[in-house]
């Protein structure tokens, strides 16, 4: 394997969130052990947030007992809720009392978890395994993080991210904006990535719809498919409004408002309303490939926007779908 040595880690930033004080500064020890310089310690998660919205660590440490939302807090981070970048190297620190915090630290998205207690020897292993093994990420329905299928999984592309410590290690300095650019690479490919998820997921759910009204096989479960596509086409346009995609928003959000307007008497749609779900996982599957086509900074910014609207459509003002796909049938 290969090694860093102390002098490669002087510019890397840690942070440590663990709760008891005398482990706190036994780990703060440890990583300046290595040659880090900069290990910063807080005591509680409100500070430790505080730390993250100003300035990103280049590796994160957090110990499964840290604060009760601590597992909401790498998930935060990993869909940019909290700081700015998504991408910092994060261990989880694991009590061997407490099986269940390696299964939440997994599907939090963590790149690494180290069962307590933690040597000096130890740390030097797991910072050069995720310096130089990093694991891609995906992006998967919720899950936003390192890639720990054991099987691959057809619709979830594998996506290289940004690695501040390896660069930083590397002799890479950062500036704000060079950071910002670095961060901005990776997070369109993270997105684009969701969006590829999500049009998978409408695809799933359109098709079951259908499937149920053409055979006539509508039960309450027809309503809930209904519910879930109007909610992942809303979570379709939180990512699209991240990627600066107007059109898309609207889209999506259109769709859904629809769509729970067609899940409250489900048992009795009207043809244009079933013609609605076959048109949907098209015209978002091709406004998805039009994204591709657009890198992020060519996207305008978000602004207010309408569809264009076909009067002869009795669906909430005649949402017209045409302008991203012809309708199938």
């Amino acid at each position: 394997m290969a090694r860093l040595d102390g002098s490669a880690l002087k510019k890397v930033t840690v942070y440590v969130g663990e709760k008891n004080y005398y482990e706190r500064q036994q780990l703060r020890d440890m990583f300046i052990a290595q040659g880090i310089k900069a290990v910063v310690c807080p005591a509680t998660a409100d500070a430790l947030k505080q730390m993250l919205l100003e300035s990103p660590p280049d590796m994160l440490v957090l110990s499964d007992d840290f604060d009760p939302l601590v597992f909401e807090i790498i998930k935060e981070i990993r869909h940019q809720k909290l700081g700015d970048n998504p991408f910092m190297l994060i261990t989880m620190l694991v009590d061997p009392t407490r099986r269940k915090s390696l299964g939440d630290a997994m599907k939090a998205g963590v790149d690494d978890v180290v069962v307590k207690p933690v040597t000096s020897e130890r740390v030097r292993e797991r910072i050069n395994l995720v310096a130089f093994h990093r694991q891609p990420f995906i992006a998967h329905g919720e899950y936003v993080g390192p890639d720990r299928r054991t099987e691959p999984h057809t619709s979830a592309k594998k996506i290289p991210v940004l690695n501040t410590l390896l660069e930083k290690a590397n002799g890479k300095d950062f500036d704000k904006d060079q950071l910002r650019a670095a961060i901005h690479s990776s997070l369109e490919r993270v997105l684009k990535a969701q969006l590829d998820s999500q049009s998978s997921k409408l695809g799933e759910v359109c098709g079951r719809a259908i499937r149920a009204y053409d055979s006539k096989f509508i039960t309450i479960e027809l309503q809930k498919d209904l519910l879930m596509l109007a909610d992942v086409l809303q979570e379709a346009s939180l990512v699209a409004e991240r990627l600066r995609d107007v059109q898309l928003v609207t889209l999506c959000r259109n769709l859904s408002e629809n769509i729970v307007k067609m899940a409250d008497h489900y048992d009795e749609p009207g043809v244009s309303e079933i013609d609605l779900l076959r048109k949907i996982t098209q015209a978002f599957q091709m406004a998805v490939v039009a994204k591709e086509r657009m890198p992020l900074e060519a996207a305008p910014a978000p602004a207010p926007a309408q569809l264009p609207l076909d009067d002869s459509s009795p669906l909430d003002g005649g949402l017209d779908l045409s302008v991203y796909a012809t309708a199938t049938t």
